[in-house]
């Protein structure tokens, strides 16, 4: 069904399962790296160990470098699905398939762009930079490695699934694991005092509770900071009330809300529930990019010519790792085809249309912020 470049990267992209975990990323990566050196880019892997890996490319040399990035992976393709999850359908308009709008669809949009730029030989005033990594679903391995080496990029975009608007902030997650502490006991006999089942309903209604008090925090852009309980476990024998109820939390919080503050807000949620422990799982920062910033401005403005429609930027309703570049130094907005709605469902689809606007729109990008000159 490859009908023009952008398609049959899509189509190879998608048929490759980088399902995270494992992710087996690097086979991908591999694909990617000789799709750009037969097309005479820079081109290179960056091997993060057991099948995972990133791949680089860059066009262009001399002047501000930006950087046009997304993530090889993809979550397992579990449930029900009506049509083969690793191969690209086309129906009534819309390209099914795990990972095409989140963010394989982004992915090829810029690798078609970028590859566009570089056949016709257009020369640019800087170096356009692509960046695909591993392991953005779960622990951000690849970003991690990619930013463990110094990096002067002026700006940078994420293809996540925007629906093609220029988004500037994300809130950030703190997943942490709380075990509440009790003795076990006969289940004939159960006590009030050191009890982990009763102990952790009562946490579990002060953590649901505590999202009012998280009401008063807020932002231009993003909802306020917000948790929930996303694990109860504690099953040990079916006449013994248990020692130990594990639960997981997913706490988001704000750009500038750091861990301490957000795990004194768990903390004092938790009082009254018993003995506890908290154990992080995973911790990832929010991320803004300043509304105002004059790339971001110049994107919206592409975009209204490329959509043909109003341009303001706005928040990203996931986490990503535009944290990671910003506390890099480097301004980021997170603008890519397909619908955030779309991410992790069965029968996952993007838009063919939006696929063209992406690949347009990225070029239109590289031209407006490198066919001229940039100044830091």
């Amino acid at each position: 069904m490859a009908d023009n470049l952008v398609f049959e990267i899509l189509e190879k992209l998608v048929r490759t399962d980088t399902s995270n975990p494992p992710g087996n990323e690097k086979t991908a990566a591999e694909y990617l790296c000789r799709l750009f050196l037969e097309n005479h880019l820079s081109a290179w892997i960056q091997d993060v160990g057991n099948g995972r890996a990133n791949v680089i490319a860059s066009y262009g040399d001399g002047g501000p470098e930006i950087l046009l990035c997304g993530h090889l992976d993809v979550v397992p393709a579990a449930g029900g699905w009506s049509m083969p999850a690793f191969e690209l359908t086309e129906k009534n308009g819309k390209l099914y398939g795990r990972g095409t709008a989140d963010m394989k669809g982004g992915v090829a949009a810029m690798c078609a762009a970028l590859l566009n730029v570089a056949r016709m030989k257009i020369p640019l005033r800087g170096k356009v930079t692509l960046v695909f990594v591993a392991d953005e679903e779960c622990g951000n391995l690849g970003m991690r490695h990619f930013l463990g080496s110094e990096q002067k990029a002026v700006f940078a975009v994420i293809g996540e699934p925007t629906e093609l608007q220029v988004a500037v902030a994300h809130r950030g997650a703190l997943r942490d694991y709380i075990d509440i502490i009790g003795y076990p006991q006969h289940a004939a006999l159960p006590s009030e005092a050191s009890n982990a089942v009763r102990n952790s309903a009562k946490a579990v209604d002060s953590i649901f509770r505590l999202n009012d008090t998280l009401k008063s925090y807020k932002h231009p852009l993003l909802p306020s900071p917000s948790i929930a309980v996303t694990m109860i476990n504690g099953y040990e024998k079916d006449n013994v009330i248990p020692e130990r109820v594990r639960i997981m939390t997913d706490f988001r919080i704000l750009p500038g809300m750091g861990l301490e503050e957000s795990r004194k807000l768990e903390e004092k949620a938790l009082e009254g529930c018993g003995e506890y422990e908290i154990t992080e799982h995973f911790y990832m920062k929010g991320g803004e990019t300043d509304p105002s910033c004059k790339y971001v401005q110049r994107c919206c403005k592409v975009g209204e010519k490329v959509l043909k429609r109003e341009q303001k930027p706005i928040a990203f309703g996931a986490s990503c790792e535009q944290c990671f570049l910003v506390e890099k130094g480097i301004p980021t907005i997170i603008c890519g085809p397909g619908s955030l709605d779309q991410a992790h469902t069965i029968d996952e689809y993007v838009e063919k249309d939006q696929i063209r606007l992406a690949e347009q729109y990225y070029m239109a990008m590289i031209m407006d912020l490198l066919g001229g000159e940039i100044r830091k």
